[in-house]
């Protein structure tokens, strides 16, 4: 299978794109959201002081209505369902 050129210079791990899938369908599940809702999922870098070195923001995008954002410290491909869990603020269980 060729390489994707990445235009900012980052190569995805093996699995990653999977794992995007996966946190996107777990995030639909767990909401139960129709399929007309966005979920975004997307890695970012910092490189600030006190800052985690990367993060995984989950983006839930309604039509009208301001987007929810989960923030979990962590790479997409090493979240967990708990961590998803906990970011969207559901209670264990759920």
């Amino acid at each position: 299978m060729p390489k994707i050129a990445q235009p900012l210079g980052r190569i995805q791990k093996a699995g990653y794109f999977q794992a995007v899938q996966q946190l996107k369908l777990q995030a639909r599940r767990l909401l139960g959201l129709s399929d007309d809702v966005t979920v975004s999922v997307s890695e970012l870098s910092c490189r600030e002081p006190g800052c985690p070195d990367v993060e995984t923001v989950i983006a839930i995008l309604r039509a009208g209505e301001t987007p929810r954002i989960a923030r979990v410290h962590r790479s997409i491909p090493d979240v967990t369902l708990d961590d998803l869990k906990a970011a969207l603020d559901l209670k264990p269980g759920t």
